[in-house]
């Protein structure tokens, strides 16, 4: 059994992985990065500060406000687009709720709608009503959206393998939910829907003196803990916890879609021995700093992949 093979198996104990002329006209060299953080893997947009400033201020002020986090993607159209910022999923509640939204703003359209640019929603009919919600191109929609209401305005692309994480938002199943339709899902089959099964998304500003992250770490603009594992035959593997209890005992669920297997080995990497089902963190980094080590989870729950925390040493 190797890591690349998870995806298609059921639950185990083992269960740990756009011509270059448009580029250049619209590229700046103080251009704002920002980092989306989703549950199927993170991208990057390169904003266009000079070509849309008020919208990239727009959306800079969503970004730095902490209102994207913990938001979904809620609508996914075949080679159209994928679309976030409106709305988040209250796990207490089982509900849709609504991201809490400023003024709109006037429209920018400038820069056409092709695949990975990233532009605004609005409403029909009215150019200047963009607020939070904002989409990426999955195709060419400059023939489609550049000529109508005012022109959607694109504020920023994708870069560099980017897109290929946006694809793979783009084909999961989509369902009608809380009335909304071609919202995507993972992993859903029936019944009432859990966090698990949201595209989840939180979105941070990059900065250029940004370290590599840790191999382990709690990733506080997500809440996920990620972490790099080497599980010895089976091969090395990134994948992401999410923390379903705290109390009494810390319990964390493997989300099986982060899985990324590696090619080589980090220093202080995690392990996990299929045969006690045990997984061991050297370190765990939160805030930049280490916090903790030596932690100790035990697979406690082979079918919803649950870890429990059995011991661990605080800094």
């Amino acid at each position: 059994m190797n890591l690349s093979s998870l995806a298609s198996m059921a639950p185990v104990k083992l269960c740990l992985v756009f011509a270059v002329s448009f580029l250049l006209s619209v590229q700046s060299a103080s251009a704002t990065t920002v980092r989306v953080i989703t549950s199927l893997g993170d991208f990057s947009i390169e904003l266009f500060d000079d070509v849309a400033p008020i919208t990239v201020a727009n959306f800079l002020n969503y970004v730095n406000s902490g209102r994207f986090n913990s938001t979904v993607i809620h609508r996914s159209v075949s080679n159209f687009i994928v679309q976030g910022g409106s709305f988040s999923f209250d796990a207490s509640t089982g509900s849709i709720i609504s991201v809490a939204t400023d003024a709109a703003i006037q429209n920018e359209f400038s820069v056409s709608n092709t695949r990975g640019t990233v532009a605004m929603a609005k409403l029909g009919g009215d150019p200047n009503s963009a607020t939070s919600g904002w989409f990426v191109n999955l195709a060419d929609n400059s023939g489609n959206l550049d000529a109508q209401n005012g022109g959607f305005t694109a504020f920023g692309r994708v870069i560099g393998d980017g897109m290929t994480v946006v694809d793979s938002i783009a084909a999961q199943p989509t369902y009608t939910l809380a009335g909304l339709t071609d919202f995507p899902l993972i992993n859903y089959v029936s019944g009432a829907v859990v966090t698990s099964n949201f595209v989840n998304i939180a979105i941070a500003v990059e900065t250029e003196e940004e370290p590599a992250p840790a191999p382990n770490y709690f990733d506080e603009a997500s809440g996920l803990l990620r972490v790099t594992v080497d599980a010895g035959t089976s091969g090395l593997a990134s994948l992401a916890f999410s923390i379903t209890a705290t109390e009494p005992n810390v319990i964390v669920q493997l989300d099986l879609s982060s899985v990324v297997v590696l090619s080589e080995t980090v220093d202080k990497i995690a392990t996990f021995d299929a045969e006690t089902g045990r997984l061991v963190l050297p370190e765990l980094v939160v805030s930049g700093e280490v916090a903790f080590r030596n932690l100790s989870f035990i697979l406690t729950d082979t079918e919803q992949l649950l870890f429990t925390l059995e011991s661990f040493e605080l800094i």
